[in-house]
């Protein structure tokens, strides 16, 4: 036959499984770990998508009420519709007029605008001859100022995107890095015509302080297309000419977004260098990754530490169970170090394993012996109320006396006879263990009518019962040792007319039965002795009755004793209501 270690296997023991730890905690924290960085990696991506929406939400809100503010405060709609066009109607509309000084006119007005807005670099108006009227500022450089030619250029270059929206403002690239060009025509509200286009360089200063606070390393860069994706501005240093799906495709590794604003007639992009932000992102997991690689390999060294002498000193204890398992307690010593949890399970091994079994069939026969003969004895002490005397003998005896009473007259003797007769019978018939409460309420009232004729004048009984409640099953013979106690200590003691007060009434999901009387009480000093077992009356006193009760409902109900001495006493007396 095989000793127990030889049935060992390398894959049982311990060594096994430490290897086998360290493998799977090692899988297990690889895969955490890639797993962490993707779910960290798809939700840093997420999370700024959404913050670079909200950003530019906003810079697009201030962007599009800056240029409607820089539009109303140099060239106005309305303003400038009024100021230009009566005389261009004078020059090249139906109104024409030969007066060679309408020309100047228009300059001067231009040359006026100029003057008032010192926002506006310089400004020209088309009429609907292709006539250009060009004001520039006195201050600005030679190299600064456009031509009449360039203007026209300009102004056809955009004629198609003007007259598609025409009475709308056109925004559009100026070879000055300092300025925006606004294109627009002029409505002649006579006429109902359009007589004339006004062309104007304004200063872009507004946008530059849009976007001055705005960290392009933290947030990304912003950049203004025209409506041909012509840059406007931008906060990069470089310079892209482009916007659209071909930037797009070429900027792979940014996060890239578009937003019109003016009806489509500007776009604002957005550009998040993603390579940057995941560097700065990556570098902080590694970090991580690094802490938690040094604390995993911590761990597995300090596992290998404290289990590596432990394979050794099972071995000794698993020869110390097999010992244990044929009844030998003679057991080989141990290395484990004193104090340590190994050790006191190879010191205690030899009592449990020996004994425990047998003190726990041993406990728990003595527990069924011990409730069996509990259950018995109070069932006995149930039974010899009823067997104190032969019952069927004495209903027999009282029911000839009570014919020969009834003969000879005395109506009072049978009336008793009679009453006493019932008594038995119906004892006779409670052989149950539980009764209705209207059987058990019948019973008290047969027995202290009895007494009533017994103590004539002296006994008064007074019944307060729910009838709902007339149902219930309660434990059978459970008040007549209450009402006894109550006429024998408290009616036979006591001078003059007893009263007995019974209760029966639902409380607290509880069913109370309360027995009352005025009698003359009991002792302080004998209360506490109510409980206990009185071997030498053969009676069932109120020690059984609550014994009763716990024994079928359980120790929340039972027997409750309230007694003023000399003055009243009170048994209450609660069962479950079911």
């Amino acid at each position: 036959m095989e000793s127990g270690e030889e049935r060992i296997r390398f894959k049982k023991t311990l060594y096994f499984k430490m290897i086998a730890v360290t493998a799977v905690l090692g899988l297990t924290f690889l895969a955490a770990l890639m797993c962490v960085y993707h779910v960290t990696c798809s939700w840093f991506n997420t999370e700024l998508t959404y913050q670079s929406d909200i950003l530019t939400e906003q810079i697009c809100r201030n962007v599009e009420i800056s240029l409607t503010e820089l539009m109303d405060s140099t060239i106005p709609l309305t303003a400038t519709n009024q100021r230009l066009t009566p005389i261009l109607r004078t020059v090249t509309g139906p109104d024409k007029a030969d007066d060679p000084f309408l020309k100047p006119r228009v300059r001067n007005q231009l040359e006026e605008m100029l003057s008032t807005n010192y926002d506006i670099n310089w400004v020209s108006v088309i009429d609907m001859s292709d006539d250009v009227y060009l004001a520039c500022r006195d201050g600005r450089p030679k190299e600064g100022r456009p031509s009449e030619e360039s203007v026209l250029k300009l102004f056809r270059d955009n004629k198609v995107e003007a007259s598609h929206r025409p009475g709308n403002t056109i925004w559009t690239k100026s070879v000055n890095e300092d300025g925006i060009i606004l294109i627009r025509y002029l409505f002649d509200e006579n006429t109902m015509k359009f007589s004339g286009c006004v062309i104007a360089e304004l200063k872009n200063t507004v946008l530059k302080e849009i976007f001055q606070d705005i960290d392009s390393i933290k947030v990304g860069n912003f950049s203004l297309y025209d409506i041909k994706g012509n840059l406007l501005f931008t906060t990069s240093e470089k310079k892209y000419l482009k916007a659209g799906a071909a930037h797009r495709e070429e900027k792979k590794d940014y996060l890239y977004a578009e937003y019109k604003i003016s009806g489509g007639r500007i776009k604002i992009a957005h550009e998040v260098d993603l390579k940057a932000k995941n560097r700065r992102f990556s570098d902080l997991l590694y970090i991580v990754s690094l802490i938690g690689l040094f604390i995993f390999v911590l761990v597995i060294v300090l596992l290998w530490l404290m289990f590596g002498n432990m394979a050794g000193n099972l071995r000794i204890l698993l020869r110390n169970i097999t010992r244990v398992s044929r009844g030998d307690f003679q057991l080989e010593s141990t290395s484990f170090s004193k104090g340590d949890q190994m050790d006191l399970i190879s010191e205690h091994i030899s009592q449990m394993g020996g004994h425990i079994q047998t003190l726990m069939d041993q406990i728990s026969s003595a527990k069924e012996i011990q409730q069996q003969n509990e259950y018995r004895l109070l069932e006995f002490q149930y039974h010899e109320l009823q067997t104190q005397i032969n019952p069927h003998f004495l209903f027999n005896i009282l029911q000839s006396i009570h014919g020969i009473a009834q003969i000879n007259g005395d109506k009072q003797v049978s009336r008793l006879i009679g009453l006493l007769a019932r008594f038995f019978r119906k004892n006779i018939e409670r052989s149950k263990n539980t009764c209705s409460l209207k059987a058990e309420i019948e019973y008290i009232k047969n027995y202290t009518e009895l007494y009533k004729n017994i103590y004539p004048d002296r006994l008064e009984v007074e019944w307060d019962v729910d009838e709902l409640l007339l149902d219930m099953m309660v434990p059978s013979c459970i008040l007549q040792p209450i009402v006894e106690n109550s006429l024998v200590h408290g009616l036979e003691p006591k001078i003059g007319l007893c009263t007995i007060r019974i209760s029966v009434y639902s409380e607290d999901e509880r069913l109370v039965i309360k027995v009352w009387d005025d009698g003359l009480g009991i002792p302080p000093e004998k209360i506490g002795t109510l409980f206990e077992t009185n071997e030498a009356k053969k009676k069932i006193g109120i020690k059984n009755v609550e014994d009763r009760i716990q024994l079928m409902y359980g120790p929340d109900y039972g027997v409750w004793i309230e007694s003023g001495y000399l003055h009243y006493t009170e048994v209450r007396l609660e069962f479950p209501l079911q």
